[in-house]
């Protein structure tokens, strides 16, 4: 049996459709990465190989970056009077901007505070996203900060949010981390959530 062109493309947009219907749509990173993210993300010993591979990556970076004390910043103003912005490394973009880089990647993209859960996309290769994609405030809660700014928990959600995807060089990812900062402090956001993958 032969498909014709047209049942291809009505099939593709009924795809697409189903994607943009449920929420935010997947970037497929190859069926080895999906298999061994999955192994990482769902089993104890993937688990535990994550783990070690996290901190002998991950930990002498952050240990050469954080010299010094911590400049923490008390909260100058009540929850309720405060303006949040969202920050995630979920690699959490909007479909309609350029996916993440998988193997490595320092760039961030921009996320308006009213974008639809459709026009969400995840491009990560450090997790199993499935269940994000099934519930997108699992790595970017915009829902559930959308709520209290309803209930009038939070004063107000920041007109922008950040999303990063996955960078192995912490240096490298340095010039993006303070141009996001810049344009936080530039905005008058009172706090930022930080939500890691």
């Amino acid at each position: 049996m032969r498909v014709s062109d047209e049942e291809i493309s009505a099939s593709r947009s009924a795809k697409t459709a189903i994607a943009r219907h449920y929420g935010p749509a997947r970037t497929h990173i190859g069926w080895v990465r999906e298999a061994w993210t999955r192994f990482l993300s769902n089993t104890a010993f993937g688990s535990a190989v994550g783990n070690f591979l996290s901190k002998t990556i991950s930990l002498p970076q952050l240990q050469r970056l954080a010299s010094g004390a911590i400049p923490w910043t008390p909260l100058r103003k009540s929850l309720s009077d405060s303006t949040v912005a969202l920050i995630s490394t979920g690699g959490v973009h909007l479909q309609s901007d350029r996916p993440f880089n998988i193997n490595s990647d320092s760039t961030f993209r921009v996320i308006p505070k009213d974008t639809p859960l459709d026009q969400l996309a995840i491009t990560h290769q450090a997790y199993d996203r499935t269940d994000a994609l099934k519930d997108i405030n699992l790595v970017f809660p915009i829902e559930r900060l959308r709520e209290l700014e309803e209930e009038k928990v939070i004063g107000a959600l920041a007109q922008n949010h950040y999303g990063f995807g996955l960078e192995q060089n912490a240096n490298r990812l340095m010039p993006s981390i303070k141009e996001v900062a810049r344009r936080i402090r530039e905005s008058d956001v009172d706090l930022a959530l930080l939500v890691p993958a």
